[in-house]
């Protein structure tokens, strides 16, 4: 495990904490009478509700706000994995782009599991309902496909900077001429800067 993956391990933990105290908490107001929800909606807005059953548009804006909130997170923590990796080998780059997706999918499930049991809160008013909403589950598989989607296309960039550095050491070691003589061995300069077939 590198320090990035324990720092933004950590950094996750506390905003999955966070999210639940501060926006999923909120959505408790609902069933008490005289109170609204006010909480961002993370397309920019500002999501308002007060005085309605926890049903239909209402159920749909909780959980696409808690899915636009996921993808948000999730590309967050790639850009930062993308920006504070560079200095790392390769090899050890892509091991950390394994850690992280890790990480990511911890968070993912963390806070699906939290927004599930406030929503069955919530929607049973009192009585946790039993059934999986269809539009929960939805929305964790839909951050999932997000998370795989940026480790295939950052695993892409880094197979292609490795494959470069393996050729540069094969065009090394082909350019290396060993001979007994009086120096040893020379290197070849026309074999080792000419284009490449």
């Amino acid at each position: 495990m590198t320090p990035f993956e324990l720092g933004r391990g950590h950094d996750l933990d506390i905003e999955r904490q966070r999210f639940g105290n501060e926006w999923l908490f909120k959505w408790y107001c609902l069933n008490m009478e005289g109170k609204t929800v006010d909480v961002p909606s993370y397309d920019g807005g500002r999501i308002t509700i007060g005085g309605v059953l926890f049903q239909g548009q209402a159920q749909s804006i909780y959980w696409q706000a808690i899915g636009r909130y996921l993808n948000g997170k999730v590309h967050e923590t790639f850009q930062k994995w993308d920006q504070e990796t560079r200095s790392y080998p390769p090899a050890l780059r892509a091991s950390s782009l394994d850690g992280t997706e890790r990480i990511a999918r911890q968070f993912v499930a963390g806070v699906a599991e939290r927004s599930l049991e406030t929503f069955r809160a919530v929607a049973g008013r009192g009585v946790p309902v039993t059934e999986p909403p269809h539009e929960g589950s939805g929305m964790h598989s839909r951050a999932n496909l997000e998370i795989l989607r940026l480790v295939q296309a950052h695993g892409g960039l880094l197979s292609s900077v490795q494959g470069a550095e393996v050729k540069w050491w094969r065009r090394l070691v082909d350019a290396l001429n060993i001979k007994p003589g009086m120096f040893g061995m020379n290197i070849d300069l026309k074999k080792l800067f000419g284009r490449q077939k």
